[in-house]
This record gives C-alpha cells, structure tokens and sequence, in this order.
C-alpha cells in the first residue's frame, strides 16, 4: 500500500463540483481546500506506485486540473501518523 499527497489547481468556478467529486472517490481519502496557487491538497491511497500515477492522470483529465503539485510518495508504515488534527496544527 502506498500513499500519494500532491496538490490540484483547477479551472476557476469549478472548485466545489471538483471537491464534490473528488470527495466520492474510493482512492482519495482526504482532500483539503486551500488558499492561493492550488486549490485543493489530495492525500491518495493504492496498491502500488503506479497506481497513484494513473489516479492523479484520470483525477488530471476528469476534473478540469491545470496543474499538479510534486507527488510526495510513502509506503504504509513509513513516516510519522498524521491525522486531520496534525494537518490542521500545521
């Protein structure tokens, strides 16, 4: 299992049918909103690497994205627990 966290720009006017969508989807388990650049931060969840390469292509190619952060990849059980609480505290 591996965990995939990046950012997402999307098109302007499409940020809360974008959240609404991505909210739904099985492989993403956490989105946040954001202020400037990017609009949202995604924390991802798949079975392998390439997995989290083609979510993020089909998340690119659905979701109206201009752009995408770096994709920050860890295998489960590496790094530090974070939960909403941590994200939030940051």
């Amino acid at each position: 299992m591996v965990f995939g966290l990046t950012m997402i720009k999307v098109s302007s006017g499409r940020e809360r049918s974008v959240y609404a969508h991505l909210q739904k989807r099985p492989e993403v388990r956490d989105v946040y909103r954001l202020f400037g650049e990017y609009s949202f931060f995604l924390v991802m969840q798949a079975e392998e690497r390439n997995g989290l390469s083609r979510m993020l292509s089909e998340i690119k190619d659905r979701e109206n994205v201009i752009k995408t952060g770096p994709v920050l990849l860890t295998a489960e059980g590496d790094g530090p627990k974070m939960g909403r609480a941590d994200f939030a505290a940051a």
